[in-house]
């Protein structure tokens, strides 16, 4: 950590406070180091590294608040600041900035009264020693490659990155986040065949553990034999399908928006502590956040915004008991912030294997690409791989057509899974980070759709 320079930055600005050029201020500041390597398949079964680099990097990320002529307003500006520019020309040019952006002023958090307890919220081992990780991985890979059938892999990618933060803002706020994430690529195709259909697949996560190459090998296997040789699945309204965690927890990460005060300050939906989500015959959504589990990647002592993070229930029985009241948007409201934050956790449900038994679904092993309308409710998506499992236990491989729900049927008769499931996603270029702990599946039997082949298409 470049403490000299943060240290220049922070005596700056401080004077610009005192002399009334700056409201206030936040500064964010990362240090990272990452191992990448890159291999090849010459034989098309072993992993061949021919490319393997340690890439360091620091990131400083300003934030500034500037008084305004409008009585109530504040100008802000954000910018990156570099080592090699003086830093009172970059001030000056962020100040120059906030002068055409004003918004509703707002007071920065301030230190808490007591200090959070410490959340481990990065692998030791990956911070610690990536090269013996990195071999860990390759290893996994090795062997659950060697398990798969009729498959020929061309070429795997992994990064091991580790990144430290250190926050600090005008109020005398200041604590660190250590973050550690992975990210595993594979491209294989079907062995003994003509190289014209790949699959191209990804996984990432905060450890080792989550990683979970050999459960992420298998599906990209199944997806090499499904090529050429699958389904559309059938046309019908009011469809069952049973979907996995990745997906089920990007559906309560689009609920938890309208459960953030935010929405309503925006003049966005939402939903007020009453409201009810779901409910029927089916198992009951119990969703909470938690900011204390250890390796999560929303596990943290602190709320984004500076407050202390806290834990806590939001919905209960389909009923909203709370909702995030965060520093900004809360004292724009008139609300007290809560500093409720963390990853999603979900009460599991009653849904097993056995109790699958004689229904007529589809199985959505991998949507294509879900996309979820956060005001609505609404998603829509093509499915990348699946099974139609009939009531007589048959299964067909599927893959294609469009599937589309509403959220709020889709919680009214469902079914969670009993088994508890993880997803520990760090943000990537295209997402956020995501965190969630609960049913490892959900059989949604209301408000789904398919669009796909009709009888005697083939």
């Amino acid at each position: 950590m470049n403490r000299k320079f943060i240290n220049e930055v922070t005596a700056e600005l401080n004077a610009r406070v005192e002399a009334g050029t700056l409201t206030g201020w936040s500064l964010n500041a990362t240090d990272s180091r990452s191992l990448q390597r890159l291999y090849a398949s010459p034989d098309g079964t072993a992993l061949a590294c021919h490319q393997s680099r340690r890439v360091d990097g620091e990131a400083f990320k300003l934030s500034v608040y500037t008084p305004s002529a409008a009585e109530g307003r504040v100008g802000t500006a954000m910018i990156d600041l570099v080592t090699y520019r003086p830093i009172a020309q970059q001030l000056d040019v962020a100040v120059e900035l906030a002068a055409c952006s004003q918004n509703k002023a707002w007071k920065l958090a301030a230190p808490p009264a007591t200090e959070p307890q410490p959340v481990e919220t990065c692998d030791p081992d990956i911070r610690d020693n990536p090269e013996g990780v990195a071999a860990t991985i390759e290893q996994q890979f090795t062997e659950a490659f060697g398990a798969t059938e009729g498959c020929r892999l061309n070429s795997a990618e992994l990064f091991v990155n580790y990144s430290l933060s250190a926050q600090r803002n005008s109020e005398g706020l200041a604590y660190q986040t250590e973050l550690s994430e992975l990210y595993l690529e594979a491209a294989m195709e079907k062995a003994g065949q003509e190289n014209d259909k790949e699959v191209h697949e990804h996984t990432t996560s905060v450890t080792v553990d989550d990683l979970n190459v050999k459960n992420f090998l298998e599906e990209c296997a199944l997806q090499v034999a499904t090529l050429g040789d699958s389904e559309e699945p059938h046309t019908q309204d009011g469809a069952t399908i049973l979907i996995g965690k990745d997906a089920l927890s990007q559906m309560l990460d689009a609920l938890l928006q309208q459960l953030n005060c935010t929405n309503e300050y925006l003049k966005l939906p939402f939903f007020k502590v009453g409201d009810a989500f779901g409910g029927g015959a089916g198992d009951a959504l119990e969703l909470a956040l938690d900011p204390t589990i250890p390796c999560m990647v929303l596990s943290s002592p602190y709320a984004i915004d500076g407050l202390a993070a806290k834990g806590g229930t939001l919905i209960a029985e389909n009923n909203v008991t709370n909702r995030i009241i965060g520093n900004r948007f809360g004292q724009y409201l008139g609300l007290e912030p809560n500093g409720l934050s963390g990853n999603l956790v979900v009460k599991p449900g009653t849904l097993t294997k056995q109790s699958l038994a004689g229904l007529d679904y589809v199985e959505v092993i991998k949507f294509s690409s879900l996309l979820i309308d956060a005001q609505k409710l609404t998603w829509s998506s093509e499915i990348k791989l699946g099974r139609h499992v009939a009531a007589d236990g048959s299964a067909t491989l599927v893959k294609g057509g469009v599937v589309s729900g509403n959220l709020k049927e889709n919680f009214t008769d469902c079914k969670l899974s009993a088994m508890i499931g993880t997803v520990n996603a760090p943000k990537s270029s295209y997402a956020p980070p995501l965190g969630y702990r609960g049913p490892d599946a959900m059989l949604i039997t209301r408000g789904v759709s398919i669009a796909g082949q009709t009888k005697g298409d083939r």
